[in-house]
Formats: structure tokens, sequence, C-alpha cells
């Protein structure tokens, strides 16, 4: 059966015309051309109505571009931010141009778009004033102007006077549409008539009759083919809420049963059929909601099972209807990640930029109460209380260190290993770090699969972990540890955001605890979230989805409340050999008696460093710029070591440095020291090849060991 009926009456009933004086067919015509020219006219003003709230549309549209530029800029200082502003605000000069040429004559509308104007200028000089005083006073200076709320009462009454100026628009567009409606009514019933007047026989007009039937019944048949191509659900219904035309897809977004339904049919009866799906009176409600405003309405259903149905209710004149169901699962989903994205990222920038600060600071309070230390010896009071000291200073370090794991920030040093390999001594140090009441159970995989990861933070993302699995399960339970060589399909990965599809080493982590609900897994890896009270930083499973994440893999919770939780991380496969071992090798030898040139720009930072390489026996040069460093670099003096920071000011890079010092002096080594992962030496999230880094902050001991091990490399 078709889906769209057809009247086969119709040739007959219009053939009754041909008997009509010729005549009439005169004023008949005269008519049609007379309408054609009103059409027209209307035709013109609805056009103009359009332009207007066009116009209008895109003041809106610019002046928030102008201010999302504005807040960018604000946040980060950078000049980029300040082309969308710009471009912003000369949209604005040229719409308001045209909305004022489009409207003269219309004193309402004239009056309306001169207080949008007066709006606009305060909105706008207080966008030009906070990026002034951004430049000239800081970034607080800034946002205080901000807060006092001047742009965002003018953006209110932007946005109102463009609500009217559009509603004045659309309120005349609507009468015009009717006019235009009620014209093209009567031009097509003077058109049947004097069609049917100028068939003088009756046989050529039952053939012309019969050949404009064909044509309609082929326009239907292509107009239901092209319904049919389209996935959304589309239904009409009539003034009786009686079913009158569907598509193919209707029955499908609509569960109802494809053979079910038919021409004529009640919505009461199709409301019986449908599955999960939205009819009936929900859809007699959604009707009379549209007709109360005088406009068609978009809603948003979500069934029992999760998905979620677009609905397009569009009411006629005559009393029906026509409604078009899409399913946006999918759409709703992505968008849903893709927050969740630009949320994540957001906090990496902000957390890492905070983690450099620190680090800076803390190398400074770390390298002096090592030094104070060494002078406390016989000072048992006074010694306790740098020890003290030295432990807050590395509870900061790990919290600095945590950050820029979640910020993507830390460098690794990735190598092919084999989580099988790994497992056996990591296993053991869990079984003393959980105790007796946590029963640790390993599943593994025959021909596990190589990764390319940095084995120490893989270890301390386990820890993790395992730790919080233990906290879940505070009268004890059972861990289990599971590696499986697994791929993601291109279908995963358009649902997850940065996974790319291909081979994967799956190491889950399933404990028996507690578990967790929706709400608190949607921000499981938010820095500083944190379910324990103040017995947590909030930063154990941010630095696991970090380290995750700059490893090239993927994150997933599974939990559920009352049946505990399960994480699983998804590592690249790489093909590489296993070609090192992963043990670190550490010497007693942490004293010297080489020459070190320091170079930092900071000077407290500097002092401090030098003083504790001289403690250790070294000769030590000091430079706080790369042109500095160079000039002692082209003396004479003997230089075994050079110790820069990452980020030097001036005209002589880092890198620069590093490169003309290696050709001035072919033997001498270079050590790396920075707070912050820098494309100087890290790409990627990975250091360079045969670079050597030590990351601040760091102690004297720690300082010591790197010292020994870089110059004892041949």
């Amino acid at each position: 059966m078709p889906y769209f009926s057809t009247s086969r009456s119709t040739a007959l009933r219009i053939a009754l015309f041909g008997a009509l004086p010729a005549l009439l067919l005169i004023a008949a015509f005269a008519y049609l051309a007379l309408g054609a020219e009103r059409l027209e006219q209307h035709r013109v003003l609805i056009r103009q109505n359009n332009d207007i709230v066009f116009a209008a549309g895109a003041i809106e549209i610019a002046i928030q571009d102008a201010e999302r530029g504005q807040r960018g800029f604000l946040l980060t200082d950078n000049p980029e931010y300040l082309k969308p502003y710009n471009v912003g605000i000369a949209r604005i000069t040229r719409a308001i141009g045209k909305l004022e040429s489009l409207t003269s004559g219309e004193l309402e509308q004239q009056r309306r778009i001169l207080e949008l104007q007066q709006s606009l200028s305060v909105k706008t000089d207080e966008l030009a004033r906070t990026l002034d005083v951004r430049r000239t006073q800081g970034r607080e200076a800034a946002i205080s102007v901000v807060n006092t709320n001047v742009g965002e009462d003018a953006m209110r009454q932007i946005l109102q006077h463009i609500g009217e100026i559009i509603q004045a628009e659309e309120t005349v567009r609507e009468a015009r549409l009717g006019q235009v409606t009620d014209t093209e009514r009567k031009i097509t019933l003077t058109s049947l008539v004097g069609s049917a007047l100028a068939l003088l026989v009756i046989a050529l007009s039952a053939l012309a009759l019969y050949r404009s039937f064909l044509h309609a019944r082929k326009s239907e048949e292509a107009l239901q083919s092209t319904l049919d191509s389209v996935r959304v659900g589309v239904s009409a219904f009539d003034s009786n809420h009686r079913l009158m035309a569907w598509n193919q897809a209707f029955p499908t977004v609509a569960r109802i049963p494809p053979g079910s339904v038919h021409v004529g049919q009640s919505l009461e009866s199709i409301e019986q059929l449908k599955a999960d799906g939205t009819l009936g009176e929900d859809l007699k409600a959604l009707d009379q909601r549209a007709r109360r405003g005088e406009k068609p309405l978009l809603v948003e259903h979500r069934r029992s099972d999760g998905s979620v149905i677009e609905i397009f209710h569009n009411p006629a004149p005559d009393g029906g209807f026509v409604t078009t169901f899409a399913d946006v699962t999918d759409q709703r989903l992505s968008e849903a990640v893709q927050r969740q994205a630009q949320k994540m990222e957001s906090l990496g920038q902000l957390t890492g930029g905070i983690a450099h600060d620190f680090n800076n600071l803390l190398t400074i309070i770390v390298g002096n109460l090592d030094l104070l230390r060494l002078r406390f010896v016989n000072d048992t009071k006074a010694a306790r209380h740098v020890e003290m000291a030295l432990m807050g200073a590395d509870r900061g370090a790990k919290l600095t260190h945590q950050l820029l794991a979640f910020a993507r920030k830390q460098p690794l040093e990735p190598r092919p290993v084999n989580l099988a390999q790994l497992l056996p001594d990591l296993t053991d140090m869990l079984r003393r770090t959980l105790g007796e009441l946590i029963e640790i159970e390993v599943i593994g995989a025959p021909g596990l699969w190589n990764v390319s990861i940095d084995p120490h933070q893989f270890e301390s993302a386990v820890l993790n972990l395992t730790i919080n699995a233990r906290d879940a399960m505070a009268e004890g339970g059972k861990l289990t540890l599971e590696m499986a060589n697994v791929r993601l399909d291109d279908t995963y990965a358009a649902h997850h955001d940065e996974v790319k599809a291909g081979q994967y080493v799956v190491f889950g982590v399933t404990d028996t605890g507690a578990g967790m609900a929706p709400e608190i897994v949607a921000r499981a890896f938010d820095p500083f979230f944190t379910t324990k009270g103040d017995g947590g930083t909030g930063l154990g499973l941010s630095m696991v989805f970090g380290f995750v994440k700059q490893s090239g893999g993927h994150v997933k919770i599974y939990s559920e409340p009352g049946h505990g939780t399960t994480i699983k991380l998804y590592l690249p496969r790489t093909n590489d050999e296993i070609s090192e071992s992963y043990d670190r090798v550490l010497t007693d030898d942490i004293t010297g008696t080489e020459t070190v040139l320091v170079v930092e720009d900071e000077e407290p930072v500097r002092v401090t460093v030098s003083a504790l390489i001289s403690g250790l026996g070294y000769r030590v040069l000091e430079a706080s710029n790369g042109a500095s460093a160079l000039s002692i670099l082209e003396s004479n003096e003997r230089i075994d070591l050079l110790f820069t920071d990452v980020i030097m000011p001036g005209p002589v890079s880092t890198r620069l440095l590093a490169q003309r010092a290696r050709e001035l002096r072919p033997m001498l080594k270079v050590l790396f020291t920075s707070g912050y992962t820098e494309n100087t030496i890290v790409h990627n999230g990975r250091l360079d090849m045969d670079v050597q880094l030590i990351s601040k902050p760091y102690g004297r001991e720690q300082l010591a060991l790197k010292l020994r091990s870089v110059l004892s490399q041949a």
C-alpha cells in the first residue's frame, strides 16, 4: 500500500468546469495576472523580513564572537584570541548598517535599532577597555573590570533588543506568509477553473487530466522515494489526528511494527502498537503546546533503554500536523565525549602551568633545606625541623609530579616492554603494600604483545589504581590484575575521543569493593576530586589518566555501586623488541672534582643549585643566560658538564646553546633540567634520543646521583 493516497476522482470533478462560459476564462486570466503580481510583492517583502532577521542574528553572533575572543585573550594572553574579537567588531558595524538600510521608513524598528546601537556601544567599549587594562595592568585588573557587570548588563540588553527586532519581523513575516498562502490558494483555484474553461472538448479535457494524473502520481512516487531515503522518521496527521502519510523510517524510529500502520489510522491506535516510542497523548500534548505558542516545537525524549530521539512537531493551519522523529543517541554521546575531552584538556593546561611555577619554587626550597641539613648535623632539634620541612617539600614535589602527569607534561622515557615480565616484581610489591586482607589474582594471556611505555611511570599508575581499590575494600576483598591483547575497531574509536583504531594491550584492575555511582565515575579523573574526605588529594586517578593519554592509550572505567570497579588501561602495541633492562643503576660515589657550568636565568635557583653542586666537591661556573654561557664555553676554562635549564631567555636558546657547546667541546656532557615539559628536548611527551634530564624539584642526593651518572658515561 502506498504511503500517500491519491484521489482517482480528481479528474472527473475538475472536468465538470468545462461547461463554464468562455467569458469567465478572460476574467480568470486577468485575475491570475493580478494575483501573480501581488504574490511577487509579498515574496519581496518576506525576503526583506528574512534579511532583517538574518542581519539581527549576525549582530548577536558577532558580539558573542567578540566577547569570546576577549575572554580568551584575558585568560591566556594569546593574541590569536583577538582575531575573533576584531572580526566580530567589524561585522557588527556592517550588520547595523544593513539593518538601518532594510528598515528605513519603519519607525518602530528604527527606534529598536537605535536602542540596540546604544547597548552595543556600551558593550564594545567595555570589551575594548578590558583588553587595554589587560595589556597595561595585567589579568587581575582586567578581570575586576569584567566583574563590574557592565558588559553583562549590556549584553543582556543587546540580546533583548535583538530579540525584539527579530520578533517584530517574524510577526510581520507570518502575516505576509498567510497572505501568500491565501493568494496562492486563490490563484490555484482560479487556475483550475481557467484550465477547465480552456478545454472545449470533453474528450481532450479528460485526456489532459488523465495525463496530469499520471504526472501527479509520478511526483508522489518521487516524493515518497525521497522521504524513504531520509533516516529521519516523517509522519503527517490530519485535523482528526489520523495518519495520512509517512516514510519507511517512521515505524523504525518510532518503534512501531512496519506492517501495522495504514492510511487513516488513528493516533490512539498507533499508540497501542508502539514499543517504546513517543506518540499518542504525548504527541497530542505537544500539538497543544505548539498551537498555544503558534510555532513549531523541537523536543527530546529519552527512552527507558537510554536512547534519545529528537521530535520536531510542526502544526498545520487546518488542524493537522507533521512530526518527525530522529534518533540522536550517537550524536548526543559524541557531544558528551567531546565536552569531557575539552574539559580535561583545559584542566590539564591549568594544572601544568601551576606545576611549572611550583617546581621552580620547590627547587629553591629543597636545595636550601639540604644545605641547612649539612650545617645542623650536630644540632638535633634544628635538624629535626629541617627534616620535617623536607618532608613537606617532598609531598609538594609529589603533588606537582601528579599534576604534570595529569596535564600530560611529564617527560616520559618510553621503551619496549612486556607487561607480563613486569608483573611478577610488581605483584610482590603490591602484596606488601596492600596487606593480607586483599587477595590478589593475576590473569595473564599467552603471547602478550609488547608496548612502548615508561615502565616506572606504569608502576606508579598501577600502584595508584591498587591503592584506590584497597580503599574501596575496607573489610578486605579480591583484586584481579588481568592482561590481554585486544583490537579496538573504527566503531569503538568513533565513540571515544582520542582513541585510534588498532591493536592494544589491555591491563585491567578489578576490585570487589563498594563501586561508584555514575556521577562519581563521570568525575573520577578530575584533579582534586576525591571521595576520601581529608584523606586524599584527588590526584591518583588524574595521574593515571594523564600517563595513559600521554602514552597514546585509552582509559575506561566500569563500575556499579555494590558490585566493585574495573579500570582498564589500553596501551598501544609496538613491534619493537625488548632490548634493555628496566633496572636503575646506582652508585655509592656521589661526589666529584669535575667542573660544571650552571646556566639558570632565575638567580635564587642558580645560587641554590651552585651551592649544592660545589658542596659535592665539584668546581662550579655560573651563567645567567645562553649568551653568557657561550662566552665561557669559548674561553680556555676547563668544563666537564653543561648543566642548563630547558627554557632560557635571550637570543641564545637552550637548543642552540647545547648545539654550539658540543661543536666547541665534542666530549662535553650535557644535563638538562626543567619543571615543565617543553618542545626543546621533549616531543609528543617523550624525551629526545640521548637526552639527559633531571626534573625539578630535586634534592642534593638526587642531583648528586644524576651528575655522577652523566659524568661517568663513556
